[in-house]
């Protein structure tokens, strides 16, 4: 799911690039890829009930 979400933001930062817009920055870049990543995992945790609880656990240990 991380590789998914790294290679689509990859992807539009290419794409508006492309097209003439600004560039973000990597800093910027990255915290639009763990906010895009934590909202994924609620709304996977809320769907799926405690199927997912830990991940976002998880995710906060690789992240921090």
């Amino acid at each position: 799911m991380v590789f998914q979400m790294v290679i689509y933001h990859i992807w539009r930062e290419r794409n508006a690039r492309r097209h003439g817009k600004a560039w973000i920055p990597y800093e910027k870049l990255s915290a639009q890829i763990d906010k895009t990543m934590r909202n994924r995992i609620s709304s996977l945790r809320y769907s799926y009930g405690r199927k997912f609880e830990g991940l976002m656990r998880r995710w906060f240990e690789v992240t921090t």
